[in-house]
């Protein structure tokens, strides 16, 4: 056995370093505060359901995690490429299919022709598509910064269609109001989801780390850890002092930093109100300052998530638009929620019940644009995690990889 080094936190970047470090010899102690790994991506079982805490999705056209995890094991099963588009309206709510016209033709040409919005818009879809897929993603993270916003608009989107598309999908993947978000993270997200699909584990969305733990042979893991970081080579643990040849920190210090938080709430519901595999963005979330960015149905894509003969709605509101309007306790939250989902689809909604309501409050780091046109300089060589590089599954398995590699 190797050399001794410490890793702090088993999130997915603590959990990928550890693997690495065992592969280049090093005997590993991982440890990690709360009571069990995975760190934002956790799930619970309530009633029969699967809740994941927050709605997470793994991107299949991330080039680094497709050689990490194994959908196939993990027994994921996609959501259509797409998605559904619902306004609500007084007599009966409109709901349209914009479906990926590169993979599915029929059903994309059918979105172009009915009326959801300008061909104009579309074919810029398409254009903007060809472009980044041309791009390689270390290319993307090279070029001039700008926010999401400005890009789309610059390149011709109506700000109808911006608003009524980008900013209920994107804003709910950003977990912000504004499309404030670096362009080159839209650029790179845009085109992983146009090379992969969006897909679910069977167990839910912890099946992922404990993916990654599994794949562990000598890693020792301590839960429940008291762990103080004296400098590179030293920890107090249990308040003794503990040498190692290194120590890497792979979580991030939320105290004093601005994070994007995110409310996430789970119903209970007898059948899916949705008739396809997509998931459903809210065209009123700028145009009519509504709360709810998307909902998605897991049980449709995993039936292992809900009971036989039920259906799970997982309901995404992003916390700046809950502040903007003033609701911050989760009896709000729900009753808001519920008001919303009654005018898409009526009286139907009240036959649903309650699951859980869950208010995560560092759900994504807020990286400015100096952070990206920095993602290659190594600040903290000795800390690893999304933080790091950016906001994704993919960010935080390769700034593992770059700091082992540089070990």
């Amino acid at each position: 056995m190797g050399e001794k080094v410490a890793v702090i936190g088993a999130g997915i970047s603590g959990l990928y370093c550890s693997y690495l470090l065992e592969g280049k010899g090093f005997e590993v102690e991982l440890f990690e505060k709360s009571a069990k790994i995975g760190g934002r991506m956790a799930s619970t079982e309530k009633s029969g359901f699967i809740l994941d805490q927050g709605f997470h999705v793994l991107q299949t056209g991330y080039p680094l995690a497709s050689t990490v995890f194994d959908y196939q094991a993990m027994n994921c099963r996609p959501f259509q490429p797409g998605a559904l588009v619902i306004e609500a309206r007084p007599r009966k709510s409109k709901i349209w299919c914009f479906a990926d016209p590169f993979r599915r033709p029929l059903t994309g040409m059918m979105g172009a022709i009915n009326l959801f919005t300008s061909p104009l818009n579309l074919l810029r879809v398409g254009l903007l598509r060809w472009h980044v897929m041309r791009t390689s993603d270390e290319d993307i993270f090279t070029q001039t910064g700008q926010t999401t916003l400005d890009f789309l608009i610059s390149r011709g989107f109506s700000k109808s269609f911006i608003d009524r598309f980008f900013s209920p999908l994107f804003g709910g993947i950003f977990l912000e109001s504004s499309l404030r978000t670096d362009a080159r993270m839209f650029k790179f997200v845009f085109k992983n989801m146009s090379r992969g699909d969006m897909v679910l584990p069977e167990q839910g969305i912890s099946a992922v780390p404990k993916f990654l733990f599994d794949k562990l042979e000598n890693t020792k893991l301590t839960l429940k850890a008291d762990v103080k970081i004296v400098n590179d080579n030293e920890l107090i643990v249990d308040n003794k002092h503990q040498k190692y040849f290194r120590v890497i920190k792979a979580y991030d210090e939320i105290a004093g930093k601005m994070t994007r938080s995110v409310w996430t709430v789970h119903f209970s519901a007898p059948k899916s109100p949705l008739k396809q595999k997509f998931i459903m963005l809210n065209s009123n979330i700028k145009t009519q300052n509504k709360l709810i960015s998307h909902i998605a149905v897991p049980s449709d894509i995993q039936p292992s998530y809900a009971p036989v003969d039920k259906s799970l709605i997982t309901v995404t509101i992003v916390g700046e638009h809950a502040d903007k309007k003033g609701i911050s306790s989760e009896g709000e939250i729900a009753r808001s929620a519920v008001e919303e989902l009654t005018e898409w689809f009526g009286e139907e909604v009240g036959g649903w019940n309650l699951l859980d309501v869950q208010h995560i409050t560092a759900a994504l780091p807020e990286l400015s644009s100096n952070d990206f046109d920095n993602i290659d300089v190594n600040k903290q060589f000795l800390e690893c995690g999304d933080h790091t590089y950016h906001g994704s599954v993919e960010g935080a398995l390769k700034s593992a990889a770059k700091l082992v590699k540089n070990l």
